[in-house]
């Protein structure tokens, strides 16, 4: 037995190509303070430099400051409201086999993912050296130890889903149909889902990752196929 004969007409809006815009990167965290300076003076007694931060000689220049936390992220950008499916009329005439009608409009476009929470502000520079005193890397003199970077800032908040997109009205005239019957699949458009959170920021440790945006909160309008026998 042959195959019954099968026309399709598309009135379906095309879908979003991806989410909307992500948020961009937090600001940097600021710069730690300056480590405090080694003190010394000179023992003409035993003619030896003498560090007066402390009794071994060996953390004398102070190490720098530890940077201030990375800045939030940027939000992402909200989703746009779904595609409305076109409007059509169809004259067919005289009909053989089935007919599909596909309409709807589409879904809400996602949110956009949150921006990177902004990398920790850098640590600041260790302490002037002194005669006597040693620094970070042991020697007699040098500065001291640079300060440790910042915790990286919490990732954006995540844009909101947008709306469905709405369905439209579809006018079908046919004179006759042999063979087959009219089907109708209608789509409403789905809410958009949620923005992802964004990542955190660089640094030696973080404020976490970003909060999830909120969903699209309606679905689209249902589209109307007419059919009329003419």
């Amino acid at each position: 037995m042959a195959d019954t004969k099968k026309t399709t007409f598309n009135f379906t809006a095309a879908p979003f190509a991806g989410p909307a815009t992500p948020g961009t990167i937090g600001a940097t965290g600021s710069q730690g303070g300056v480590g405090a300076d080694a003190k010394s003076h000179y023992n003409g007694g035993n003619c030896t430099w003498v560090c007066d931060n402390n009794d071994d000689n060996y953390k004398g220049p102070g190490k720098g400051g530890t940077g201030g936390d990375g800045g939030i992220g940027n939000t992402g950008s909200n989703g746009a409201k779904g595609l409305p499916a076109p409007n059509g009329v169809l004259n067919l005439g005289d009909v053989v086999g089935d007919v599909e009608i596909q309409v709807g409009g589409s879904d809400g476009q996602q949110g956009g993912k949150g921006g990177q929470g902004g990398p920790g502000g850098p640590g600041g520079p260790g302490g002037k050296g002194a005669n006597g005193c040693k620094g970070a890397n042991g020697q007699n003199g040098s500065i001291g130890a640079t300060g440790d970077q910042g915790r990286g800032g919490k990732g954006g908040l995540g844009g909101n889903g947008g709306d469905g997109g709405d369905g439209s009205t579809i006018t079908v005239y046919y004179s006759s149909i042999t063979g087959g019957q009219f089907n109708q699949i209608t789509v409403s458009g789905a809410a958009g889902l949620a923005g992802k959170g964004g990542d955190p920021g660089a640094g030696t440790l973080n404020k976490g990752g970003g909060d999830a945006g909120q969903p699209g909160t309606k679905t689209g309008s249902k589209p109307t196929i007419r059919i009329t026998k003419v």
